[in-house]
Formats: structure tokens, sequence, C-alpha cells
């Protein structure tokens, strides 16, 4: 009989998970804070950024590492897909930062990655200037010191091919308005950069 329950019980527990509500990503429509929500990247537009990406402007290289993860549970217990990703900056040709690794490490996910997120925008704001229309869906993630994390910005990245190769154009500013001090800011600087596709 206790064998009979507990397969009913396993039963009502796989049928409640597999009734998750699919809300699609850019559909705006309201996310109730539940286990029962699920946040999907269901166009794939996350799948064009994953990968890595190089920016180079004579000894300064920025390089990004991307990738879906999907299914991520939030803190507000509702789950989500997320591009995320880690990143290296070298300055002069002296290395300042480099996360690279951590994206394979399987015991950092989601939100403790350094850049994290996966808004989808239409329009970009006013501090940045680029030719897309608002039918062009852009993607926006935050970027964080890998020190202190209140050291933090905000990128906006646009996929685009240009004669053939695969680029991003990237908006990066700096927020560390709540950093451990008020000089704190990102080592990058502020600004556009286009990155090309290295695989």
């Amino acid at each position: 009989m206790r064998h009979i329950i507990f397969l009913i019980a396993l039963c009502m527990l796989f049928n409640c998970k597999s009734q998750s509500i699919i809300i699609p990503m850019g559909s705006g429509q309201n996310i109730e804070h539940s286990q029962n929500y699920y946040l999907k990247d269901s166009s794939n537009e996350f799948d064009k950024f994953i990968g890595e990406w190089k920016y180079q402007n004579g000894n300064s290289v920025f390089v990004l590492r991307l990738k879906k993860e999907v299914q991520y549970q939030t803190p507000f217990n509702y789950f989500r897909d997320l591009l995320v990703g880690e990143y290296q900056f070298i300055e002069n040709g002296v290395e300042i930062i480099n996360t690279l690794s951590n994206l394979d490490n399987t015991s950092i996910n989601g939100r403790y990655h350094k850049i994290n997120g996966g808004a989808y925008l239409r329009r970009l704001p006013s501090y940045c200037n680029d030719n897309s229309t608002s039918q062009e869906i852009k993607i926006e993630v935050q970027i964080e010191d890998p020190n202190d994390s209140f050291t933090e910005g905000r990128l906006i990245l646009r996929h685009i091919i240009e004669n053939g190769i695969e680029k991003l154009e990237v908006c990066l500013l700096d927020e560390s308005s709540m950093a451990a001090s008020e000089t704190s800011r990102l080592a990058i600087p502020d600004g556009f950069y286009v990155f090309v596709k290295q695989d």
C-alpha cells in the first residue's frame, strides 16, 4: 500500500512540474513569481550571441565568452532562460581581468556569472547609438567586476553580419553607484565596441 501511495505522489509531482506555464520572452506578458512560470527564449534570440567574441584596438583586447542557460531558477521562484558569460580585458598589453575559465565551471551558474541577464530590447537608451531599428531585438546583460559585485555595468548586445562576418556591436555603460568606494568603476571604459566572432 505504501508503494502505491508513493507512486501516486511521485506521478503527481512530475505532473505538476510538467504543467509549467511558458511565457515567451519579449511577449510583454506578466510573470507570476511562482515555480509554475517559465520565461523562455522561445524565439531562440540568445543563440546568435553564443560563442567567443573579440574586440581589439592596438594592445587593448576585450573578449566575451557567452552561452545560453535554460530554465535557471531565479530567487523569485520562477524559471527563465539567461544569457551568461565571462570576460577578459587587456589594456596596453597588460591583463587586467580574466574570468573566461569560469564559464565552464559547473559550480557557477546563472546570476553568479560575471556577465548575466537577457532582457530583450527594441529601443536603445540615449547613450547607445547604432543603426538598428525598433523591430530588431537587442539583448541587455549585466557585467560585474570579479572583485566587487557592486562594481557593475550594462552591456547592450546587437548581433550583425557584415560581409559574411558575424559581429557584435556592444554598448557598455558603467553603473557602479553602489560600489565599495565612490571612485570604483569597471576597468573597461564606457563606450561602443565591435566584436568579431572567434569560433
